[in-house]
């Protein structure tokens, strides 16, 4: 099968590239938008690398020439107007896709509270797979809360609030729950969906242990020094506040932090688990994957 991947270069497109590469049933064409995005530790005669601009439809079509699967991993938080352009994109996809004769697309989008009172992150996330399944071409669309990994900017949120800060003042609004889930786990599953008949717009929510977002940081904060952070939480504590603190202690850009933030006020946890079903097996404990991912930023800073 030929797989195409937009948003091959970033976290979850990687580890999808070498899982199929290591299948040696697939063939990748992984999308970039500029030379330097390329990882240069990635090889195969059976991967190719094609730059693409989706807003130009020849270019979106060429692209996609000769693809089965698409995978579609594009997301545009941190753009201004993200909500706009990532419906925008997703549109351009799908009739690429349709023009294409793609067989099934496959989507990480992100997991809708119950209540639908969304955060525009979470809205754009829902609007996207909406605008995907528009086209008449299947779509799967995997729904998950946080991912772990060293590359994620959810975990490196987290990771670096529960290193520099024992203890910590947090916002009322972090008692909300989540499930989040190891990026591999995520891939595993949407890699299986790419031989897995699907019918219409079908959604597979998935994730790990439910836990508050006040306890994942105290769990990361054990994961890194044995010893969970101490939390304080205060009824009064603004989104943007919140944003700037997080872009003081961590790094990460406040158009970023502002928009995660305001996810975290509602419940992101599956109405049905479905990862087993489709990856045949449970998805890591959360603490098994925080360990790993501290002893890997250990490394990563002694180098």
């Amino acid at each position: 099968m030929n797989i195409a991947i937009l948003g091959a270069p970033g976290c979850v497109g990687q580890n999808l590239i070498r899982k199929f590469l290591d299948t040696h049933e697939h063939k990748v064409i992984a999308s970039y938008r500029t030379e330097n995005e390329i990882p240069k530790d990635m090889n195969s005669d059976r991967l190719t690398w094609k730059q693409v601009n989706l807003l130009d439809m020849s270019s979106a079509e060429n692209f996609l020439f000769g693809a089965d699967v698409l995978i579609y991993l594009i997301h545009s938080l941190g753009a201004k107007n993200f909500e706009e352009l990532d419906v925008k994109l997703a549109n351009a996809a799908g009739n690429a896709a349709q023009n294409a004769f793609i067989k099934k697309i496959v989507y990480l989008g992100g997991i809708i509270p119950k209540d639908r009172q969304v955060s525009p992150h979470l809205a754009s996330r829902m609007k996207t797979g909406e605008a995907l399944s528009s086209f008449g071409i299947p779509v799967a669309e995997v729904r998950a809360s946080i991912l772990l990994e060293t590359c994620s900017a959810s975990y490196l949120i987290v990771y670096y609030l529960a290193k520099r800060l024992p203890v910590m003042i947090t916002p009322q609004w972090l008692n909300s729950l989540c499930a989040p889930i190891a990026l591999d786990d995520a891939a595993d599953c949407i890699a299986a969906l790419v031989s897995r008949d699907i019918t219409g717009h079908e959604v597979f929510e998935i994730g790990s242990d439910v836990v508050r977002y006040r306890d994942l940081l105290s769990l990361c904060g054990k994961s890194i020094r044995g010893i969970r952070n101490f939390i304080i939480p205060v009824p009064m504590f603004a989104v943007h506040l919140s944003a700037l603190w997080i872009q003081l202690i961590t790094g990460v850009p406040n158009s970023v932090g502002v928009a995660l933030a305001e996810g975290l006020k509602s419940n992101t946890i599956p109405e049905i688990n479905r990862f087993r079903e489709v990856a045949g097996r449970d998805p890591v404990p959360v603490q098994d994957v925080l360990q790993r991912l501290a002893k890997e930023m250990r490394k990563k800073s002694t180098r």
